[in-house]
């Protein structure tokens, strides 16, 4: 059982198994040792079931599954490295390149948003007063690059056609696309940040990190997940077998992994015969199952490699599914209860944050407000979308929304992510000392614009 706690095996901490932090939680010399002859073959069993725990998304984070691959990576390249095992075979990927990309949306999302940064330069939005001025040089860097005239000054930027733009940047991404396919390199991604293009623009990012990779110069924050988006070979594969009288195994490394150990020639000679593979475990002459693998827990795996969990796993093995069971509790109480305060919090996979202790059950239970009640001045607004807009602009003025109070105006109950994803928040107010964190505001104006757009819509004008 995964608990997230420091596990006591043979009068040991897991947590204190090791005295140094080296990136793959092995040093050097327990990798040789873990590779002996006589070793070899149990550190190999360990490996097959750590692998079925690596592939367990239900239960363990994404954070600490790479870090189980990362342990893969080392042993399998300190097995090769003295002859314990040998590549056997490529599996070709670059298929599948292209799927996790949207140039026609890239294109549309980009030009708006260098058109809008343009034209600010001369007539500044003063709701736009808080953007960096990198993004300004960056914009003027595109417009110097699209029409080849230099900008000294604001005054030097002249106006630009939205979808002359659009083309531009559209032409731009199909040559780097086709560029990619042709010499099987990743689209740099200085490229596409030069083309005012963001992560979010182009790859199909999870929810996880999709708030922190919105902007041109966010390229730097991808993980290797995403990355591998922009590869033809981001999907290929190298496979590793080892043979003995009572041992059979075969296992996967990404391409651009074990290219980084491999001569050329052997990368040369395994391309040039591409074939297909699976990752197999056999031990005297029985399968080892993925349902066997996750009977041993994780923890005793890594403790007989030696592994240094503190190294590797951000979350420290915590149970996946008990953290999830949590949150969609908390969901439910926050659905339940518009008027709670907690804002903060992308309590996701890659942002780890302690589960708030429980409330104090003699806490004093908040005063109930009836759901057409306004959440500051308690004002009974009874239809959602303009009135309550209309209300909000007279009685509160000036006050951005938070997403309970954003909700309550346009009377949308869904999850708060869903909120996001439809209606993405004007900006973000940090939370202090909670890096990665904040509270998220909508102005009063963007939910006038949906209210009205929906309204339309519903209308059928």
């Amino acid at each position: 059982m995964i608990t997230g706690k420091p596990v006591i095996i043979k009068g040991r901490s897991i947590l204190q198994m090791s005295q140094t932090s080296h990136p793959t939680g092995l040093t050097s010399s327990q990798l040789v040792q873990l590779c002996q002859p006589e070793q070899l073959e149990r550190t190999l069993h360990l490996l097959f079931s750590m692998n079925h725990w690596a592939k367990a998304r239900e239960r363990l984070f994404f954070a600490d599954r790479q870090g189980l691959y990362q342990v893969k990576a080392a042993v399998l390249r300190q097995a090769y490295a003295l002859g314990a095992i040998e590549s056997s075979a490529y599996t070709d990927g670059t298929a599948g390149f292209g799927q996790d990309i949207s140039l026609d949306s890239a294109a549309d999302i980009a030009a708006e948003v260098v058109i809008e940064r343009l034209a600010g330069l001369s007539d500044p939005d003063p709701f736009m007063s808080d953007i960096h001025e990198k993004f300004n040089h960056m914009a003027c860097q595109f417009y110097t690059c699209m029409t080849g005239k230099e900008v000294a000054a604001p005054s030097d930027v002249g106006a630009l056609d939205m979808q002359q733009v659009r083309e531009y940047i559209y032409t731009r991404l199909q040559e780097l696309e086709r560029q990619a396919r042709a010499t099987r390199q990743p689209i740099p991604c200085d490229e596409l940040s030069a083309l005012c293009v963001a992560p979010t623009d182009l790859l199909y990012i999870q929810d996880r990190r999709f708030y922190y990779l919105e902007t041109w110069d966010s390229w730097d924050d991808l993980d290797a997940s995403d990355l591998r988006k922009l590869d033809p070979e981001g999907l290929s594969l190298v496979a590793f077998r080892y043979t003995s009288p009572i041992a059979h195994y075969v296992f996967h490394l990404p391409f651009r992994v074990a290219e980084t150990f491999l001569s050329a020639q052997q990368v040369h000679d395994l391309k040039n015969g591409p074939a297909t593979s699976r990752e197999f475990g056999e031990y005297y002459g029985r399968p080892i199952s993925e349902s066997e693998s996750l009977q041993q827990p994780i923890e005793e795996i890594l403790w007989e490699l030696g592994v240094d969990i503190t190294a590797i796993c951000p979350r420290q093995l915590s149970n996946k599914q008990e953290y999830v069971l949590e949150q969609a509790i908390r969901s439910a109480q926050w659905d339940e209860d518009w008027s709670y305060g907690d804002e903060d919090e992308e309590l996701d996979e890659d942002v780890w944050d302690d589960v708030p202790a429980k409330k104090n059950q003699f806490q004093q239970l908040p005063v109930h407000r009836e759901v057409e009640c306004c959440p500051l001045c308690y004002t009974k607004v009874d239809t959602p979308g303009i009135p309550r807009i209309d209300h909000w602009g007279q009685a509160h003025p000036g006050q951005d929304l938070t997403i309970s109070l954003a909700s309550w105006v346009l009377n949308r109950s869904t999850t708060k992510e869903q909120f996001c994803t439809d209606i993405p928040p004007d900006y973000r107010v940090p939370i202090e000392g909670s890096e990665g964190k904040g509270t998220r505001y909508w102005r009063l104006e963007t939910l006038e614009t949906r209210a009205r757009e929906r309204a339309v819509g519903e209308d059928g004008v």
